[in-house]
């Protein structure tokens, strides 16, 4: 009878673990999905695109080495519009070392960029850095609710002493 009950419990648990990795790898594959519509949120400056991968709440926080854009109104407006649309007439973000991890309704991504474009007086620009996003489970899938990047210290620069404060 033991026996019966430990086959049935280890069947038990190889059917539940058989259940989430599907449940782990759609989610993982909408993560994607979604970065690769962010990336070209980013790309074409479009606010309606970048409508429908961002949460719509105020609690959305976006750090920058430009500043802190606190709810979608202020990243639609202040990162979209005015920093994205008005100081770029082109734009290109190129993603390398993509890690994505998800965990039940959060997850969260990051990632190597490079970024080029064109800036608005036509003076072109390069830059490097790394960026994390976070993201929730919505009843409208998933949604970025915070996105930090810094950029790469220019060549030469040395990061500060740990001992320096």
């Amino acid at each position: 009878m033991a026996r019966k009950l430990a086959l049935l419990i280890l069947g038990l648990s190889g059917m539940l673990a058989c259940q989430r990795a599907p449940a782990a790898d759609q989610d993982r594959a909408a993560i994607q999905q979604l970065l690769d519509t962010y990336f070209q949120s980013v790309k074409k400056a479009d606010v309606d695109l970048a409508s429908q991968i961002w949460s719509h709440s105020s609690d959305v926080v976006v750090i920058t080495p430009l500043g802190r854009f606190q709810g979608w109104d202020s990243v639609r407006k202040d990162l979209y519009v005015n920093f994205l649309k008005n100081s770029f007439l082109e734009r290109n973000l190129q993603p390398s070392n993509v890690v994505i991890h998800t965990n039940g309704n959060s997850a969260w991504s990051a990632f190597n960029w490079d970024f080029t474009g064109k800036l608005a007086n036509g003076q072109p620009m390069t830059s490097k850095g790394w960026e994390s996003h976070v993201y929730q489970k919505t009843d409208d899938g998933w949604r970025i609710v915070h996105l930090h990047y810094s950029g790469m210290l220019p060549p030469g620069a040395s990061p500060p002493s740990a001992q320096q404060q």
